[in-house]
């Protein structure tokens, strides 16, 4: 079957066919019946939050209104109300039956008085949030057509015929509220000190509670008790549908017993039906077009019921209203009388059948914990009493301001579009509505982003950079870009605020290589204090990024590199060659020209503080503290005194290496001293070589003295070294950042 094609208004709407049962299955949940009224409907505005405004008009001379709300919707109806006279700006009260349950729907009345010069009905209500898309369509010459487009999802139920539809995104909150649940407060009976005897408190049992003291939610009397199991007989039989969701009724007596401290009931058991206002979600039949018609059957008439009830019966109304909408815990604690052979069993039944009147009426087993404590009480039959867990506890501590702006998909910035003429959408039928047609300053460059989830490490998008021209943030969505009648790509965006810029990456593009190279490295920042020759300092740890960009295309390429800095990390001075950065979502932006052809270098360092311990003892500590004189502000006095000891040291290790050369050589020495003694002792047993045994004596005796030689001067260095060691070691110990007290002296005199 072919769907009808909402009508258009000059083009501000485009039609997207959906049938009802392709939006029903796309949905996360089921989408509650339309609020149904006379009033015509004048304006719409679609929020991100999951909501809308609506806004009615109804004329003048009408001397009563009926607005009919689903249940599921009449909180957010009840919280967000608003009906006045258009002219005189009075409000007009309302009124809406309190405990009637025998439907779905709950009618509000007004009573309009006489000569009233039309209303103005507004509210919110539930509403899924619109997405938006957009266009843009480049030229050569750097200008760029933005187009933006909302779509807006009509199921609320009623055709939105000749309205005005917007759209908005706002950091308001939206919650819901149970406004339309009765609350009874418990309060104590009092009466006059001349008319009771003084008594003694009454004993009970003890039970583990929590540390909190517990709020007492609801008292029932043992009376009242039987008004509770008298109005669960009186009820119907639930409907098939709901048998099945809940498994069959079982009476009370027949259920397994909870233990002492809780337990768990099945869904099913006693109930009070109907009662509460969550109890009976039945659809009514749905109308065809305006307001209490219908197609098909005709609507059954409502049965006539009693709705004289009595306390006990609005106590748990109440009391299951409350626990629906706050999610909270109680605990039902029961009581015995004098008649009961087993008082522990008999206040533990007590305190089920409340538990169970509650689950049939929409509370969750998992709320409700029932405990029987054995105490004999001829006049108290139940105490229902608040119970906070831990974890609890830290779930309601509030968010800070950090944590909030975490949350996902949380809008940023304000933004409000409201088409300039009405127009037409069907139920069950979706419409692009325009928001946004604007001329704007946009160029195609390269996006380097090695960060993101969807990033490159080794190549550089192609990409739009282009400036927002309204007055409003434009939420996140996707991008489409067009250049001269020909397709680039598609891409996604953050949200853009008014007059910002924002990149689009469109396209992978491997004519750009980068080459990353990450190294670090750490120097000292200042001396915090020297002992014999441990020096802590306070160092900077540098991270260095060498990023290497070949363009390999024809054309030369602006580049945009997005850079993050690493955790407590800031960016150290730039060179002249580097432009100072732009900020994109929490990280930096570096614009690089790379010419076609050639590779271009871009170095960025960033540090963060540490402290360190420095052994100038060793090699590695004096490195440090050599590099550090090099370029530090110092008392001259005791750069003066770093500098000998950099100097010392420096000595001290070349003559270590003079030293470790000679035994070396001498090592070598000795070798050739006992192969010519071996060769000697083999040329003895020859008569024809005396003549070498001569040459190898000689060659002997010359190396016997240079080791003989080496020998002394080896002891002679190591002398030396002895004394440059002790040198060190004293210049160490009297190194200090105190100065001394003379000079102290001398500068107090001053």
């Amino acid at each position: 079957m072919k769907c009808p094609v909402p009508r258009l208004r000059r083009g501000l709407t485009i039609a997207v066919i959906l049938a009802s049962t392709g939006l029903t299955a796309c949905a996360a949940a089921p989408i509650p019946p339309p609020i149904h009224s006379r009033a015509t409907l004048g304006s719409i505005i679609i929020y991100k939050n999951g909501v809308a405004y609506f806004e009615r008009y109804l004329p003048p001379g009408e001397k009563e209104l009926t607005l009919v709300v689903p249940v599921e919707r009449v909180d957010d109806f009840l919280k967000s109300l608003t009906i006045v006279d258009k002219q005189t700006g009075e409000t007009m009260p309302v009124s809406y039956p309190t405990l009637d349950q025998s439907g779905a729907d709950v009618e509000m009345t007004i009573a309009l008085p006489e000569g009233h010069h039309g209303l103005t009905i507004s509210y919110v209500t539930e509403s899924p949030s619109w997405k938006p898309s957009y266009r843009l369509v480049l030229s050569d010459d750097g200008n760029a057509k933005l187009q933006g487009w909302a779509v807006v999802d009509n199921v609320s139920g009623e055709d939105w015929k000749d309205v005005r539809v917007g759209v908005g995104s706002t950091s308001a909150l939206s919650f819901r509220y149970d406004l339309h649940s009765v609350r009874l407060v418990e309060r104590e009976t009092l009466s006059s000190g001349s008319l009771v005897a003084v008594a003694p408190p009454t004993g009970g049992a003890s039970y583990a509670t929590t540390t909190d003291k517990p709020q007492i939610v609801a008292d029932f009397r043992q009376s009242e008790l039987s008004d509770l199991t008298k109005v669960a007989e009186k009820e119907a039989e639930p409907e098939e549908e709901e048998e099945i969701a809940r498994g069959p009724r079982v009476p009370a007596t027949k259920r397994p017993a909870i233990r002492q401290g809780g337990g768990r009931f099945g869904a099913g058991g006693l109930g009070v039906g109907s009662l509460g206002h969550g109890a009976a979600n039945q659809p009514s039949p749905e109308p065809a077009s305006g307001f209490g018609k219908s197609t098909g059957d005709a609507k059954k008439p409502r049965p006539k019921r009693d709705y004289r009830r009595s306390r006990a019966e609005l106590a748990v109304v109440s009391l299951a209203g409350r626990l629906r909408s706050s999610g909270e815990r109680i605990r039902i604690e029961g009581y015995a009388n004098s008649a009961d052979d087993d008082p522990r069993t008999a206040s533990l039944d007590r305190a089920n059948v409340l538990r169970n009147t509650l689950i049939d009426n929409g509370v969750s087993p998992d709320q409700v914990e029932a405990i029987g404590n054995g105490t004999i009480n001829d006049d108290q039959g139940l105490r229902v009493t608040t119970v906070v867990a831990e974890n609890e506890k830290q779930k309601d501590e509030p968010k800070t301001t950090a944590e909030m702006q975490e949350t996902e998909g949380a809008p940023l910035g304000r933004a409000h579009f409201l088409s300039s003429e009405a127009m037409t959408i069907e139920r069950d039928h979706s419409a692009m509505v325009s928001i946004l047609n604007a001329d704007t300053t946009a160029k195609r460059v390269y996006f380097y982003d090695p960060i993101s989830e969807r990033g490159s490490k080794d190549f550089a998008f192609n990409a739009v950079r282009l400036e927002n021209p309204s007055e409003y943030t434009l939420d996140s969505g996707p991008f489409t870009v067009y250049v001269n009648g020909q397709f680039l790509g598609e891409g996604l965006t953050e949200p853009i605020l008014p007059k910002a810029a924002a990149f689009v990456p469109y396209a992978l593009d491997r004519n750009l290589l980068v080459e990353p190279e990450i190294t670090g490295r750490e120097e000292i920042a200042r001396l915090i204090t020297i002992q014999r020759g441990i020096v802590s300092t306070e160092s900077r740890s540098i991270r260095r990024t060498k990023l290497a960009i070949t363009n390999r295309g024809q054309k030369d390429a602006e580049v945009y590199v997005r850079h993050r800095l690493a955790a407590g990390h800031e960016l150290m001075t730039l060179g002249p060659e580097v432009s100072p950065p732009e900020k994109l979502d929490g990280a930096l932006l570096f614009k690089v020209q790379a010419p076609a052809g050639k590779t271009v270098d871009l170095v960025l360092e960033e540090q963060t503080p540490v402290e360190r311990t420095v052994d100038i003892t060793q090699s590695e500590g004096v490195e440090a503290i050599a590099l550090y004189l090099e370029g530090a502000k110092l008392d001259p006095d005791l750069k003066k005194q770093l500098q000998a000891i950099v100097k010392r040291h420096q000595n001290r290790a070349d003559q270590e290496q003079r030293i470790e050369t000679l035994s070396e050589q001498m090592e070598v020495y000795r070798r050739r001293v006992d192969e010519l003694n071996v060769q000697l002792v083999t040329l003895r047993k020859l008569p024809q070589g005396a003549k070498l045994r001569r040459h190898l004596s000689d060659k002997m005796e010359e190396i016997s003295d240079k080791l003989q030689e080496a020998t002394l001067r080896l002891a002679d260095m190591r002398a030396d070294l002895m004394t440059q060691r002790i040198e060190l070691s004293d210049a160490l110990a009297e190194l200090t950042l105190e100065k001394p007290k003379r000079d102290q002296e001398l500068a107090s005199k001053d």
